[in-house]
């Protein structure tokens, strides 16, 4: 789809190295939120808003997830970041890590105009 291959042509482009993931497998409970910084992202997760500039809707996400589809944050975003800690984040298009994917290194966080989705994820590179 469109925003698929927006997003991966994005997360390709990323320069950044390594990432985390802390804890356990499993997403936190999305928190309603005005104006916030990438930085309101906890340690260890990988955070969408729904509006661009780290604005809206938050999800944060930790560990391998099969289906993010619960999660209507993720179906229709406009920022992200990777606070990883060791690990970077692979994310899929696809339900249980299938179709197309890409990668975004620890670090690395994005905000804008555009829409983007994922369905599963999980992470890797560890260091």
């Amino acid at each position: 789809m469109y925003m698929t291959r927006k997003f991966a042509a994005l997360a390709g482009g990323i320069a950044l190295t390594g990432g985390l993931l802390a804890g356990s497998a499993g997403a936190a409970e999305a928190a309603v939120a005005t104006p916030q910084a990438a930085s309101s992202c906890p340690s260890g997760y990988f955070c969408v808003w729904a509006g661009k500039n780290y604005t809206g809707h938050m999800q944060k996400v930790a560990g391998k997830n099969d289906d993010l589809t619960k999660f209507s944050v993720f179906q229709n975003f406009k920022s992200w970041y990777n606070h990883g800690q060791k690990c970077d984040y692979r994310w899929s298009s696809e339900k249980k890590q299938r179709g197309s994917h890409g990668v975004i290194k620890r670090g690395a966080k994005g905000t804008g105009d555009t829409h983007w989705y994922e369905k599963s994820n999980e992470w890797v590179n560890c260091h």
